[in-house]
């Protein structure tokens, strides 16, 4: 395995990308700029002699970002990628025939090399999240009010059924609290969640408990909750996160466990009216999605018009159950649906 450094290099709010020239390995892709670790060296000093050496410009290494493990042809390179932020130096160009800086909005629209991607996402996605909490930090009050009483009592009744009595639910991105309540009206332990500070901060006041500030890609317990309830909170989430957020839920559960979730009816990923960025699903996408595990079972999937905080919008609701192996006739049977 080689291994190769990339800087993830920002200036005013944008991030630098540097395309391959021709007649090199990966021409016309692509990359975060960087290059092969030398023996002696580390990554911020193999970085900063690599940009000297192939844009002549200074840079101030930062933080690492994480790692990218691809196979070429004839090689594995195990990419390491760190923040940068440059300092000095006009860029003159050698293993490359031009350069963009964009913004993160902007940063999937190039064909990248295959190993650059994963960290391309990273960076992408952590602008999206921090985008979506920039929107409930400035408007949390008046989001919890617009939410507090929407109409969940069908739903609710149903998942309640599903849970035994006295169960641990976790309630994955509560929002206004209004449904944690609920539960603890039934005698139910709950463990809520936000990935939102301020809303934490409010909708703990509510409960008279604790809220946890967690993002749901972040969940890591295992077999700790015989219910998860995800009512319209993985709906933020970007498309390349949810399988692995999918993942960690399914791990939380315990076995037999009922996990509920909701996304607005749509096709892929946008940023509606307000600022805020979704990840909207069809049933077919969802059904897709979840037969790519062994580890639950779709127990119902539907649609159904309903309110939502800026109006009617058409819902996709989700109920699963954690299994130990996967129902062949059941999944056969959703398929032909």
């Amino acid at each position: 395995m080689i291994n190769v450094t990339a800087a993830i290099i920002e200036k005013n709010g944008l991030i630098l990308a540097a395309r391959k020239r021709k007649g090199l390995h990966l021409a016309g892709c692509w990359e975060f700029p960087g290059g092969k670790l030398e023996q002696g060296e580390t990554p911020e000093e193999c970085l900063q002699r690599e940009l000297e050496e192939e844009f002549s410009i200074c840079c101030e290494i930062g933080s690492f970002l994480g790692e990218s493990i691809y196979s070429y042809d004839d090689k594995v390179i195990r990419l390491l990628g760190y923040h940068a932020t440059h300092t000095c130096g006009s860029f003159q160009l050698t293993d490359h025939d031009k350069i963009r800086w964009l913004s993160t909005d902007e940063l999937d629209t190039l064909q990248w090399a295959p190993a650059d991607i994963p960290l391309m996402l990273k960076v992408r996605n952590k602008a999206i999240t921090e985008k979506n909490l920039l929107f409930y930090q400035l408007n949390g009050d008046s989001y919890i009010k617009k939410t507090m009483h929407l109409d969940m009592e069908e739903i609710r009744a149903r998942f309640i059924s599903l849970i035994p009595a006295y169960g641990h639910i976790l309630d994955l991105g509560c929002g206004s609290g209004r449904d944690s309540r609920a539960f603890l009206a039934h005698g139910f332990k709950i463990t809520a969640t936000d990935a939102s500070a301020k809303i934490a901060a409010i909708t703990g006041k509510f409960l008279g408990q604790q809220v946890r500030i967690e993002k749901a890609q972040k969940l890591c317990a295992r077999e700790k909750y015989d219910g998860i309830w995800a009512s319209a909170s993985l709906l933020h989430i970007p498309v390349s996160e949810i399988e692995s957020t999918f993942n960690a839920i399914s791990t939380a559960l315990k076995p037999e466990g009922i996990w509920y979730m909701s996304f607005k009816k749509g096709a892929g990923e946008r940023w509606d009216e307000h600022g805020r960025f979704f990840s909207d699903y069809s049933i077919q996408t969802l059904r897709r999605l979840l037969n790519k595990s062994d580890r639950v079972e779709i127990v119902d999937i539907y649609e159904k018009t309903a309110a939502g905080s800026y109006g009617d919008e058409c819902w996709l609701n989700v109920f699963l159950k954690k299994s130990g192996r996967k129902r062949e006739q059941d999944w056969t049977d959703y398929r032909r649906r």
